[in-house]
């Protein structure tokens, strides 16, 4: 499973993008409904992936920014900023970088992402979903360990408690990378409207 970086933000694409423009060094931009964007930024620029712009862009917009990394399918981090302030942190698998390969997720505070409602929240799924439970069976893990199998979808399940559609969970799970390496695949879901071209980034369809 490749890994990505996004930031959901609690604004309209239209407004965010003169902010994102100056503060993203390169990358892309999408709406995520009529509240909502998403920045998919090029990781591979120094000081310009989701985790180091997520308190500029919150400070300078003045909204709330919900930075997503997820490693390879078997971890998840989230954060949250306000006003350049980072206000929480969730880790999905805390002891990742130590001998103890896996552990209870860290913060698991569904309150922390209320913010980021777009409709109503399914407080039971948001829960299990931050405590690595999932509800659904088959993203269960198959040897009966608890957990997400994926981290994908526990990320999925974050965002459709708190009320996203399909279409937008989606586009949170886009990386800068998947749109370099498909630009066909995404222009036929996205139109000019809904996509803005960041920093030094090429236009890709």
């Amino acid at each position: 499973m490749a890994s990505y970086g996004t930031m959901l933000i609690r604004m309209p694409l239209g407004q965010a993008a003169p902010v994102l423009r100056e503060v993203c060094a390169a990358g892309y931009a999408t709406s995520a409904g009529p509240r909502f964007c998403l920045v998919h930024p090029d990781r591979s620029v120094d000081d310009n992936g989701v985790f180091a712009l997520a308190g500029p862009i919150s400070a300078e917009l003045g909204a709330p920014v919900l930075a997503a990394f997820q490693y390879d399918g078997d971890r998840l981090e989230l954060e949250v900023w306000r006003g350049g302030v980072r206000a929480h942190r969730y880790d999905s698998r805390p002891h990742w970088d130590e001998e103890i390969a896996d552990g209870t997720p860290e913060d698991a505070d569904p309150a922390a992402f209320l913010d980021f409602a777009a409709g109503p929240v399914d407080s039971h799924r948001l829960a299990c979903a931050l405590a690595d439970t999932p509800i659904d069976v088959e993203d269960m893990d198959v040897d009966g360990e608890p957990g997400y199998v994926w981290a994908q979808a526990l990320h999925w399940d974050v965002l459709c408690a708190l009320g996203h559609p399909d279409q937008v969970i989606l586009r949170a799970q886009w990386d800068y990378f998947h749109v370099r390496r498909e630009p066909q695949a995404f222009g036929k879901v996205l139109d000019s409207t809904e996509l803005v071209v960041l920093g030094t980034t090429d236009r890709p369809f």
